[in-house]
């Protein structure tokens, strides 16, 4: 994975285009006295309409973008059995959903390229947790550097932060659906006679 994201991401191109263009085309209509004698209020609406069309190009463009994300991520699967992530440079885990309590950002300990980032934790109901090797993007500028000597495997997945969030947020409403299925399955009914 690269260090940093593009720093203007395909969804604010979107938006940013369709604006120049409705920008563009009011401009020349104005400048060709084409809307004299209009309303104001309709001018206004029709601008607010480009403004709409605009937003929901951003939406579906984002949309697309965090799909394209969630499928490209390999370092983190979602099985049955639990989640699956690195736990070394060649090795994995299964962590079954029965272990895991919650799904949170903190700092990275073992993951990194000799940076501090947050990273994706898996926060065991046992108490302790498990780093991934997801990544948050944020410049190098605010970035502490990793403490000397501290070993860490370098493949990690720096995300867009609204990638990365929408990861966590992902994880945590299938750990919500799994414990509650469990939930549902694990009650007996206790029978009279």
């Amino acid at each position: 994975m690269s260090e940093s994201p593009p720093r203007v991401s395909t969804p604010v191109k979107v938006l940013l285009g369709v604006l120049l263009v409705a920008d563009a085309g009011f401009g020349v209509v104005l400048a060709l006295g084409l809307v004299r004698g209009q309303s104001p209020w309709l001018i206004g609406g029709a601008y607010a309409a480009t403004v709409v069309v605009a937003v929901l190009a951003y939406r579906a463009s984002r949309a697309g973008d965090l799909k394209r994300g969630f499928e490209g991520l390999q370092d983190l699967t979602v099985g049955e059995e639990g989640l699956r992530l690195p736990a070394g440079t060649l090795s994995t885990r299964v962590i079954p959903w029965t272990q895991i309590a919650d799904i949170t950002p903190r700092r990275s300990a073992r993951f990194g390229d000799g940076f501090v980032r947050d990273a994706l934790w898996v926060d065991l109901v046992t108490g302790g947790g498990v780093e991934s090797s997801v990544q948050r993007y944020a410049p190098r500028g605010r970035l502490a550097p990793a403490p000397p000597g501290r070993r860490q495997f370098e493949q990690t997945a720096i995300l867009d932060p609204g990638l990365f969030d929408a990861v966590v947020e992902r994880l945590r409403k299938e750990l919500r659906h799994r414990q509650l299925h469990a939930q549902l399955r694990g009650s007996p009914r206790i029978r009279h006679h």
